[in-house]
């Protein structure tokens, strides 16, 4: 094996022997070591490789075994290097190409979002992009084990974070346990305040605890760290603390001597109520759409955008569309290429008329989808008290649904530390 690096390193020919003295000539060859490799012989004519040196020895051989010599092929890293010196222009542009390519992959060009169920992408998205971390960040500026901590803390309700950088592609995995309210799903803001602590003096020190983020009757819990406040069979209102993260430290004779301050971390489950309300018109207008369309395509390279060739014809009632997709050299390879495909399509409003029992099953369909959307959350229901009434110009479907979910949120405890 290292023979054979070693010859093309240095460049070999295959070369053809003819004439009636191919045994002469090989014996000079063999008497002078030069060494012959790949040696065939048919119909007296002979064939062999050797190294470009000893190619160049063999002028005194040739004119004593009178035979006559051709170079069949050249092989080896000379050789080559010689071809590429004829297209100077195809070299650099490799050059050029491995340089990019090499550019590229220290790069972020995708980054992912799985798991997560409450929170959108583009919150999540939000918050990355204020921790500086975007599409074509430099690999080596992001910390993935700082980074999973960071969404951990900032997103009460994921009880578990991990993120993965392969090529150049980075992957977020999220866990969802603890649920935050309403408010703390659209920004997080005031639980990553919060936990930060800011604004407290030097005297105060800060616990994270669960508190009810609805009102009900609390089912079951189960605390991993932290002291429970409540059992199940409790009643408890919206912002009641559930488990809290002080613990208290106790000496021999049963008094607490201090307190251990830690994030509380526990399974609650709440019974609580959700109001529900749908209606539909007997009589209502709809999207009908005639079949015609137009679509238009664009490039965007990096933060650069480019419209190719066509025309996006616009209608008096149109829905816009747009399919975007990224390109990618292998699985986790992803380049900073996109394309996008706008679609626009033409509808008219169209009135329709229903019948009540229509109109009953459509808000049964309704209802069925919104209770998915809850189990797909985790939720469970436990009674279902929505009704479906046949109104005299609609019907709607209004109600109570009583249901046994993770609805609480992560809270400050704030105590003064006693001297």
């Amino acid at each position: 094996m290292e023979q054979r690096l070693l010859d093309f390193l240095h460049g070999y020919v295959r070369i053809r022997i003819t004439g009636p003295s191919c045994e002469r000539f090989l014996n000079l060859c063999v008497h002078r070591g030069i060494r012959l490799w790949r040696v065939t012989a048919a119909d007296g004519v002979c064939e062999a490789c050797l190294t470009k040196a000893d190619f160049f020895r063999l002028k005194e051989i040739v004119r004593k075994s009178r035979a006559g010599v051709r170079v069949m092929r050249r092989y080896g890293f000379p050789f080559m290097l010689r071809t590429c010196r004829k297209r100077g222009a195809c070299l650099c542009g490799v050059l050029c190409a491995a340089l990019l390519m090499a550019w590229l992959s220290a790069h972020i060009w995708s980054i992912t979002i799985e798991g997560n169920l409450s929170q959108t992408d583009d919150v999540i998205f939000e918050y990355l992009e204020g921790e500086g971390i975007s599409h074509g960040i430099w690999k080596n500026q992001v910390d993935t084990q700082e980074l999973s901590e960071g969404i951990r803390n900032y997103f009460s309700r994921f009880s578990w974070v991990s993120t993965q950088l392969k090529g150049t592609r980075l992957t977020i995995y999220v866990k969802e346990g603890t649920s935050d309210s309403a408010e703390s799903d659209t920004n997080g803001t005031d639980a990553a305040e919060s936990m930060q602590g800011g604004g407290l003096s030097e005297g105060e020190k800060i616990c994270s605890g669960i508190a009810a983020a609805k009102s009900g009757e609390v089912v079951s819990v189960y605390v991993r760290k932290g002291l429970a406040a409540v059992s199940a069979g409790d009643l408890v209102e919206e912002g009641d603390l559930l488990v809290s993260g002080r613990i208290p430290v106790y000496n021999d004779e049963g008094e607490i001597t201090a307190w251990q301050e830690a994030e509380a971390d526990a399974d609650v489950i709440l019974r609580t109520e959700t109001s529900y309300y749908d209606e539909l018109d007997y009589e209502r207008t709809v999207k009908n759409y005639t079949g015609n369309e137009t679509v238009r395509h664009m490039l965007r390279l990096g933060s650069s955008s480019f419209a190719l060739p066509g025309t996006l014809k616009g209608y008096d009632l149109c829905d816009i569309t747009v399919e975007i997709t990224q390109s990618k050299v292998s699985e986790n390879f992803y380049l900073p290429i996109w394309f996008y495909e706008y679609t626009v399509r033409e509808y008219e409003n169209l009135t329709i008329h229903v019948s009540k029992e229509e109109a009953c099953e459509n808000l049964r369909d309704n209802l069925s989808s919104f209770i998915e959307k809850l189990q797909e959350k985790g939720v469970q229901i436990f009674q279902n008290n929505v009704t479906i009434e046949a109104r005299e110009n609609s019907a709607a479907a209004q109600g109570i649904l009583i249901t046994d979910e993770s609805a609480v949120v992560r809270v400050t405890e704030e105590e003064e530390l006693q001297e």
